[in-house]
């Protein structure tokens, strides 16, 4: 990722001249710019879409883990007592396809 950052590097003085082109280039291309002052990173510029589907998949994934290290440590119940559970918080009735099952 450092190395397409270095490719998409540019300092605030191109940021202040050229906002409108910067931008509608990372909306087109998806692509982050790193903004950089004296040289050194100061800012990313992200296109908001790409932000939040990566944020969004960050959390997937981070939910992910936690129910594997859950099933890793034998935290888990059986769907149908799992269920149960559910309906007899909510006092659910069963539908009718899971009653001609039963």
């Amino acid at each position: 990722m450092l190395e397409f950052l270095q490719r998409n590097m540019i300092t605030i003085g191109d940021l202040q001249a050229k906002t409108n082109k910067i931008i509608a280039e990372t909306k087109r291309s998806g692509q982050p710019f790193l903004i950089t002052k004296d040289g050194k990173p100061m800012a990313l510029l992200l296109d908001v879409k790409n932000f939040f589907n990566d944020l969004a998949a960050e959390n997937l994934a981070r939910q992910i883990a936690i129910g594997e290290a859950d099933i890793a440590a034998g935290r888990v119940q059986d769907l149908d007592e799992a269920l149960q559970e559910i309906r007899r918080a909510r006092k659910v009735p069963r539908s009718r396809h899971s009653r001609r099952k039963s």
